[in-house]
């Protein structure tokens, strides 16, 4: 019993690890939002609108700025976003339901994989 508690007491001691104080990880960063659009449409003013909460609930309060690439249908965007963006977490796609049947249907001009892509979550829904 005392050697249990001695284990017990080992692994609760030695084995918990120290969390100091760190700055959040996207203080004084800017955020890069990517839209598959043209600017005033209505994927412009979603994205806005997501952009908007993401200003409130990201800590470090990060600068985010709005970069459309329309051309292609949102291909250029896409291409850029899976291929000559840092993986560095300060970018992110905004864009449509196309992205998915281009890839899918291999349409030209499709440099990503979808399959490898990160999907963080869409601000309506759509029946497909």
């Amino acid at each position: 019993m005392i050697t249990v508690f001695l284990v017990a007491l080992f692994y609760l001691g030695f084995g918990a690890e120290v969390v100091l104080a760190q700055d959040p990880f996207y203080q004084d960063k800017t955020i890069a939002v990517v839209l598959g659009g043209p600017p005033g449409g209505s994927a412009d003013m979603r994205t806005r609108a997501v952009t908007s909460l993401l200003r409130k609930h990201i800590p470090g309060n990060p600068t985010i700025v709005i970069q459309s690439m329309a051309a292609g249908g949102g291909r250029q965007a896409a291409n850029h976003v899976y291929r000559g963006a840092r993986p560095d977490g300060l970018t992110i796609g905004s864009m449509g339901a196309a992205l998915v049947a281009n890839a899918v249907l291999g349409v030209t001009g499709v440099q990503y994989d979808i399959d490898k892509s990160i999907y963080l979550g869409t601000p309506d829904s759509a029946q497909h």
